[in-house]
Formats: structure tokens, sequence, C-alpha cells
């Protein structure tokens, strides 16, 4: 699945006319694993893209879906913690979408000083750089389904927040928790077009990083054997990743969603992780077995959206079920030479 031809998909998601058409767009994280997938939508329909990140496209999500190359993308590399980071950038975009965030369970707990920073002052830079663009339309900002706590099972966006104060875990939700209030200050106090979205276990292909399904599909793949955290028992609703950048475009394209906060996953498709792991040994036909390891961290014991709000507004309908978003990730990562570096399943 390397080097996808721009106009192609995995699914039929965004299939409607709801799209973001000669725009100029600027994604931080961009060459992170949901930042491609959505240049990867936008240049196909027309837009050019700039993608901000810390590090070096090679080897990223960007450069696997061919668009480290492709002429309507323009590639920077930027820390955003330094005030120098959108030097040069300009003041053209009409749309910002802001995916760079400091995330990983372990690695939240083992670094949560720069969780706070990352996730809280950076966003107050890109919402400042906003301010600057001369013909803004919309800034989209990432929050978490961890503001929900440790019991989310369909919750909606007028639920309240539950952030636990037992471990440094929960410093990344309070960060987002963040991110929506200076989210809303900006557009209620400088009229900056923000919409905000909380993201459910988004996956697909390509992905790296300490998530499940690529930790999961990998080590099946290579009949190692399939390690679940805590009791296998924790619930989670996957979004397949197509889906996801489906109800990003409306966000970006639909006037009713500036000032508006959503949750975006699949309610349909909810598993707990062990039923994932089974369903992955069998997709991919491996002898791995599955094994319980526990974890001394705090984890989400169940996740699961209501997502009436942005059904009803933006239209947002997934459609993807869990086989075939599995398949696609098998498939990718069977293609990929390298492929992916198995690890432990949160």
């Amino acid at each position: 699945m390397r080097g996808i031809p721009i106009g192609s998909s995995m699914s039929t998601a965004g299939s409607s006319s709801i799209s973001v058409t000669d725009s100029r767009v600027l994604v931080t994280g961009g060459f992170g694993f949901i930042g491609s997938w959505l240049a990867h939508k936008l240049v196909a329909d027309g837009n050019s893209v700039t993608l901000l990140d810390i590090a070096s496209p090679a080897g990223s999500c960007a450069e696997a879906l061919g668009l480290t190359t492709h002429p309507d993308v323009r590639c920077v590399i930027g820390d955003l913690m330094d005030p120098g980071a959108f030097s040069g950038l300009g003041t053209e975009f009409t749309h910002i979408v802001h995916a760079a965030g400091f995330l990983g369970i372990h690695k939240v707990v083992e670094q949560p000083v720069a969780t706070l920073d990352v996730n809280i002052l950076a966003t107050r830079t890109v919402l400042e750089f906003a301010r600057a663009q001369q013909d803004l339309k919309r800034v989209v900002l990432f929050s978490t389904s961890e503001v929900y706590g440790q019991e989310a099972s369909d919750v909606s966006e007028t639920d309240p927040a539950v952030v636990g104060t037992d471990s440094t875990r929960w410093g990344y939700a309070a960060s987002k928790l963040a991110v929506e209030f200076y989210g809303r200050a900006y557009h209620e106090h400088h009229h900056v077009p923000v919409v905000t979205v909380r993201p459910f276990n988004v996956y697909g292909p390509h992905r790296a990083g300490s998530n499940a399904m690529t930790a999961l599909v990998s080590r099946a793949l290579r009949g190692e054997e399939l390690h679940i955290s805590g009791d296998g028992s924790q619930s989670r609703a996957w979004c397949e990743i197509t889906d996801f950048v489906d109800g990003l475009i409306r966000c970006l394209a639909m006037p009713e969603a500036v000032g508006e906060i959503f949750n975006l996953g699949d309610d349909k498709t909810a598993l707990s992780l062990l039923e994932l792991a089974e369903k992955i040994v069998d997709l991919t036909s491996s002898a791995s077995s599955i094994r319980v390891i526990g974890d001394a961290v705090p984890d989400v014991r169940s996740r699961r959206p209501v997502i009436d709000k942005a059904r009803t507004i933006l239209g947002y309908a997934p459609s993807t079920s869990v086989d075939e978003g599995i398949t696609a990730v098998v498939r990718a990562m069977r293609e990929t030479a390298d492929g992916v570096l198995a690890q432990s399943a949160r």
C-alpha cells in the first residue's frame, strides 16, 4: 500500500459532495498518521497543503502515501515549541488543522512536563498564527476521547469531562481540555473560526507508535505471541482512518461546524482488546497465541462515542467495518518490506 495514488482510497468514506477545494491548508503534525491521511484527501481534491512536523518525513506515513514528492505538498520541518517554527510559512492559509501533539500512554507518564508544554503551549502558538492569516476560513483543533474519563461508554459532547488525579497518565486528557478552552476562547474573543474534534481510537495503514491495532497485527503477521495490557476486557470503538478523515473534511468545509465540539469515531464497532486480538488472529490466519500481561498504568475501561451531533450537523456517517479496516492494515503491513515494530498493545 506504499505510495497510494493520490485520489484513491480504502473505502467509500467521503464519497458525498462535501469537500474542500482550491484551498491552502496547513497541517501541523503533518507527517503523522492522521495528518498524512487528511493531506492525502485534500490534495486529491485539488488543494495545496503544507505539512509541518518536528522530524524528517523519511519513513513516515506521509512518505508512504506519496505526499513527500507530490507537487501540491510542501514539507516543512519545525518544532512548534520554537517561536520561529512558523517563520516563512506566510499568511495566506485558508484552513489550519492542528494535529500535532504529545501522546502515547507510557510516553505521557514518562514525560509529563513535555506532555503539558507541547499540547497546551503549542496550541496557543497555532491559534496566534491563525489570527495572522488574511483569508482564514477554519481552524480544527484535536482534543481526545480521554476527556470523558475511565468509563466512556456511549458518551456525548454534553457529558461532563472527567480527569483522574491518581496518575500523571491523565495529564494528557487535562492538556487536551486546555486545548478545548483555548479554542473556545479564541473563537469567542478573537473570532477565530475554530472547530474542535474528540477522536475515538482511529486506526488504519501506516500508523506507527504504541497503539493496539498496529502492535497486534504486526505480531500476528510474524507469528509472535500477542500481548494484551490490563485484563483484556477494556472496550474500544474502532474508527477506520478514511471514515475519520471524512469527518475532518466536513469540519473544514461546513459553516455549521464553527464553534462546535464533535465526537468523531464509529459507534458501531466496539470490541474488547481480547476480542480484537482474536479477530486479528483469525483474519491473518496466524498461529499466534494471546497472552494478557496486565499493566500498572491506569487505563480507560470502555470507550464508545455517541455521534448523533456529528450525524445531525455534519452528515457524518462512518461506514467501514472492523473486518474491512483490519484487512487494509494487514495488506499494508504485508506490502511494506520493513514492516512495523511489534509493541505491547494498549
